[in-house]
């Protein structure tokens, strides 16, 4: 039965990156890549910079054809989680500065917001890029071999690494029908009253009941869903550089070229 549920696991997740496909590369590759453009921002002291870095970027995600729905999941989400409390964060700033006069807590400009914020939906936007391009069994397999001295010490890494797979499985497995029923239970308890939606309070807490419920349920599945299969059958991971690994490779080298040409100020003396 193992085999079976990491049979469809696999099957499903190749579907999940179809479209990355047309330019699969190595995880390990891929991931010293983006951990490079996470830091580069924070060197930059030129606006051409962050706008080459926009394109790269964008160009990053065309190649590897993330459709506009991904993106725009992505922004949204950013917007959530960071953006307000950041700027819930500087209005609380301005509060402080107008009744201590603290000059801690002046505001330190537009510009300098705008950047702090750019830096941060870099690392933001390219971590979604990598983990919608990147299966999971491939990152968690480079996990493993990066946590190798751990397990010579006898650490259970191997162990932890099967819990966070298969629950990762059941929550893959599980997502679109939790999603059905959920919205099937939200239209048993919203009616329309005068062209207004009128929440039923009661059937809302029922639904949360219910969910907490199927989640119990869950464990025992992901309880014995570890217990029979093996690391080996959820997560893998072997190196192998391809001509694509090749030519991001270039890319970036190319890239980081124009970048510190114009960071060194030698565009300025060409022009």
């Amino acid at each position: 039965m193992a085999k079976d549920l990491t049979a469809i696991h696999s099957d499903e997740e190749n579907k999940g990156l179809n479209k990355a496909e047309y330019f699969r590369m190595d995880g390990l590759v891929k991931l010293i890549l983006a951990i490079l453009l996470m830091v580069m921002p924070f060197w930059f002291r030129y606006p051409l910079s962050f706008g080459l870095l926009s394109i790269y970027l964008i160009l990053i995600a065309w190649v590897f054809k993330v459709d506009l729905r991904t993106i725009a999941i992505s922004g949204a989400s950013f917007g959530i989680i960071v953006l307000i409390p950041y700027f819930f964060g500087l209005l609380m700033n301005a509060l402080f500065f107008y009744f201590s006069r603290n000059p801690m807590f002046a505001f330190q400009g537009f510009g300098a917001v705008f950047l702090r914020l750019f830096k941060i939906f870099v690392i933001w936007y390219i971590s979604i890029l990598y983990f919608h391009t990147t299966p999971m069994r491939t990152f968690i397999g480079m996990l493993d071999k990066f946590l190798m001295p751990l397990k010579r010490l006898g650490l259970p890494v191997q162990d932890y690494l099967k819990v966070v797979m298969c629950i990762v499985d059941q929550l893959k497995d599980t997502g679109s029908e939790v999603k059905k029923s959920l919205g099937e239970k939200m239209r048993a308890v919203v009616g329309e009253e005068r062209r207004k939606l009128r929440i039923n309070v009661k059937g809302i807490s029922q639904i949360i009941v219910n969910l907490i419920v199927d989640s119990f349920e869950k464990i025992d599945k992901i309880q014995e869903y570890v217990d029979k299969v093996s690391p080996e059958e959820l997560y893998h991971y072997r190196f192998k550089f391809t001509l694509k690994d090749g030519v991001a490779l270039v890319s970036f080298v190319v890239f980081l070229g124009i970048i510190w040409i114009i960071e060194n100020g030698i565009i300025n003396g060409i022009l």
